[in-house]
């Protein structure tokens, strides 16, 4: 029936709830299954695109140039006028969205890239949803003053949506902020209402009382988690502030907050992103590292989500962590952009496993893991050993560099990668959100949680920012607690039949052009191992793609000496090449495994691949003509009646794959 009239009856039932927090989450239920009967909404069509981030494609003088539809109401200010005429100044006409510099074919087609993601700055998955049958995604703009919105009814095509949490000015008890939102989170709250929440990213004033420095100075990072909410399913008409609670620290940090969650006892919680230095008194200097490492902090709430029904408080701290992933290398600074699901398809304790992300600056902000429990609502983090490397890992391996005497050496696996470049140089796959689920609980809840991430890749081999979104991977977990990854089912959609090719023989190739798609098995490799062990060989091999001649392509492949998979493009333009470990234990355990599958998207200028299941790996490359599109097989014998039966056997499937993004900006 009509939908308004299904939100009125879940307010009512809801508010019936609300003050009862051992009820809460069977309000959270009802609300969940009220959206779930409301129809699928289309995508929509003849959209306005006023004022919206993609300033070149959508904005001229007569569109952008009014204060209340570019720059929001500045009536406040001293000269309201010259203020507006500033910002559309340095809105629509100095900021411009950047521009793809390289050759045109580079450019992505599957990859979501629009215009105004390749600025500089940050562009985090700010805040993700899925919503009565669309997924949507909001990535950081601040230096466009808010969010980009784009959705998608197939986790393939993206469009752009006008209508974002944009910057404001507020004043909220003494705050002076007209700066855009920082990363934060979207939920349904107890209304099914959709919400974003996060803090501002700067302030020149801290809300009263929490203002001044131990030095008496005048500080102005100790601003709310505020909450706007959408009007419209769409989510393209958001609310005005709804303040939860103040964040007031002794450092200055950007504090991103989780997705909210109602946990077991009905209450709702959420997680906050510090370092694990906040709660000491010692002086801050910025800039300094915290030898405590990060730390996630949560806060709770008996009454629901929003004021003013909630009752927001803080618990504590429930996670710190001053290790990363790789050995000897800290995690040094607060966790950024982080997220916390569960409820994943294949956990062995049914859906009570829950997974942490964060990103590591000290590892250029590339997203981290860890396999974690909560003894019960509000408890710490326990973190699961026995999954991956101690309990922790990465989504992607693509910034890892391969230590050039790994094999001299005899290293392997993890000892076998340098640290990562740093932040500046780019993070492959970094601040990570999840979608997919209509039910919005994604801690309880079991639906699909799928991946999406920021790919930042302003190299300096690339000159300038090529920034894109990931293409999604839906995770699971294995009865080991491995955290496992898949490339959406759905991107097979875009496999174009009559181009399908079958590699078995190294002389056999396949002509897919820019676009392709890649499903490896490699198998015999008991047998192969055994015998390149006695004949003191090597076993290192793969696909080719991208490829021109015998001079120029890009590697994708494993080295089973090494432990590794790897992407290797440094005959096209990328300055190493990258490795992830191919098994969590030691070389005995690697002997184990007969077969590997290598599932990868080939995008011009972007490569992604997953090496079964567990290992992923993305890489930007720049192929010189537009003819480098041949894909063949490296490092297999050719199989005939004399084979010894010890060399490994390949089954590769090459689609050419339709254009499913940027079209028109090609």
């Amino acid at each position: 029936g009509d939908f308004r009239a299904s939100n009125n009856l879940k307010a009512m039932v809801l508010r019936s709830f609300v003050r009862l927090p051992l009820l809460g989450i069977l309000a959270f239920a009802f609300a969940f299954q009220m959206d779930q009967d409301a129809p699928a909404l289309p995508l929509p069509t003849n959209v306005t695109y006023k004022c919206s981030p993609e300033v070149r494609l959508h904005q001229d003088s007569s569109t952008c140039n009014t204060c209340i539809e570019c720059c929001k109401d500045m009536s406040a200010y001293p000269d309201p006028e010259a203020s507006c005429a500033a910002c559309v100044q340095w809105e629509c006409k100095d900021n411009n969205p950047g521009q793809w510099t390289l050759p045109g074919f580079t450019k992505p087609k599957i990859h979501y890239a629009p215009d105004c993601l390749l600025n500089d700055g940050w562009h985090d998955i700010a805040g993700a949803i899925t919503h009565r049958g669309l997924h949507h995604l909001f990535m950081g703009g601040y230096d466009i003053g808010g969010w980009h919105h784009a959705v998608s009814d197939d986790l393939v095509h993206f469009q752009e949506l006008p209508g974002s949490p944009w910057r404001i000015h507020e004043t909220y008890k003494g705050m002076d902020s007209f700066s855009g939102p920082c990363s934060g989170f979207v939920v349904l709250d107890d209304n099914g209402t959709a919400c974003a929440g996060f803090r501002q990213c700067g302030s020149d004033k801290s809300v009263e009382g929490y203002d001044k420095d131990e030095n008496g100075n005048t500080i102005g990072w100790n601003v709310p988690v505020e909450v706007r909410c959408a009007s419209d399913d769409y989510l393209t008409d958001w609310g005005d502030p709804e303040y939860l609670y103040n964040v007031s620290y002794f450092r200055k940090l950007p504090y991103d907050p989780s997705r909210p969650w109602v946990d077991e006892d009905g209450s709702w919680y959420m997680l906050l992103s510090i370092d694990g230095c906040n709660d000491t008194t010692r002086v801050f200097t910025p800039g300094a590292p915290c030898l405590e490492g990060g730390a996630a902090m949560l806060y709770k709430s008996d009454t629901g989500l929003r004021p003013p029904e909630s009752n927001w408080e803080q618990v504590g701290i429930v996670f710190r962590e001053k290790n990363t992933v790789q050995p000897g290398v800290p995690q040094v600074q607060e966790m950024v952009t982080i997220d916390y699901i569960g409820g994943l398809k294949g956990d062995p304790y049914g859906g009570k496993t829950r997974v942490f992300f964060n990103n590591i600056f000290s590892q250029s902000g590339n997203t981290e893991y860890f396999v974690v429990r909560q003894e019960k609502p509000g408890a710490s983090f326990e973190v699961q050993a026995e999954s991956n490397f101690d309990g922790k890992g990465m989504m992607d391996w693509g910034n890892f560099p391969i230590i050039a005497n790994a094999r001299s050496e005899g290293y392997f696996g993890i000892q076998a990668l340098r640290r990562t470049p740093g932040f500046p140089n780019g993070a492959y796959w970094c601040m990570a959100r999840a979608l997919a689920s209509e039910d919005p609980n994604y801690v309880l809840g079991k639906g699909r949680k799928v991946m999406f991430a920021w790919m930042k890749t302003n190299h300096t081999f690339t000159d300038i920012s090529k920034n894109m979104v990931s293409l999604g991977r839906e995770v699971s977990l294995d009865g080991d607690l491995t955290l496992l990854q898949a490339f959406v089912p759905e991107l097979q959609s875009l496999r174009i039949e009559p181009s399908h090719a079958l590699l078995e023989q190294p002389y056999q190739t396949a002509q897919p052009g820019m676009q392709a798609e890649v499903y490896a098995s490699f198998s015999n490799l008991t047998q192969a191992q055994v015998a390149a062990q006695k004949q003191g060989i090597s076993l290192r091999f793969g696909v080719s793609v991208l490829a021109c001649g015998e001079q120029e392509y890009t590697r994708l492949g494993v080295d089973l000496d090494l432990g590794l998979a790897f992407i290797d493009g440094r005959l096209q333009g990328h300055p190493y090449q990258a490795g992830g470990p191919l098994v969590f234990g030691g070389s005995d355990e690697l002997r184990q495994v007969d077969t590997i599958n290598i599932h990868a998207y080939v995008d011009g200028f972007m490569v992604e691949m997953i090496v079964n299941n567990r290992t992923a790996l993305s890489q930007p490359v720049v192929p010189s003509d537009v003819s480098c599109g041949e894909i063949s097989l490296f490092g297999v014998q050719e199989s005939n009646e004399a084979s010894t039966g010890a060399q490994v056997t390949a089954h590769v499937d090459v689609w050419a794959l339709k254009a499913a993004n940027n079209i028109e900006l090609s």
